[in-house]
């Protein structure tokens, strides 16, 4: 009988703080919206999370231990940005490109969290 309180407890802990970070997701989006924008959530799955905010902006989002942020913009070259914050939403640290770049480009890996980055430095005439 403990066991099945203890597996219940764990899993309404776990949707309820899935749902909670789908909020997260979903006030930016309606922050964006107030501001003009017409954003769209992308791709859903349990723990990833990417919304096109407007023509040039888009954030993805990974749930696991920490929380991972990657908000990548273009104008007109896209460049993004990566942060890790805790389950209480304060920065932990910023994840940067391992290598050197004036636009890095990264994405999340929607199945293991890992950031891909590739340099964006190349421009087109």
């Amino acid at each position: 009988m403990h066991k099945v309180l203890l597996y219940i407890t764990v899993f309404l802990s776990i949707s309820s703080f899935t749902f909670a970070e789908t909020n997260v997701m979903r006030d930016l989006i309606a922050n964006t919206k107030m501001f003009g924008g017409n954003p769209v959530i992308v791709e859903q799955t349990d723990k990833y999370v990417r919304a096109q905010l407007n023509d040039s902006a888009t954030i993805e989002m990974y749930i696991a231990d920490n929380i991972t942020i990657v908000m990548t913009t273009c104008a007109p070259q896209c460049s993004s940005c990566a942060r890790v914050y805790n389950k209480e939403w304060q920065p932990l640290y910023r994840i940067n490109p391992p290598f050197p770049s004036i636009f890095p480009l990264a994405s999340i890996d929607k199945v293991s969290g890992r950031i891909d980055w590739k340099d964006n430095d190349t421009w087109e005439y």
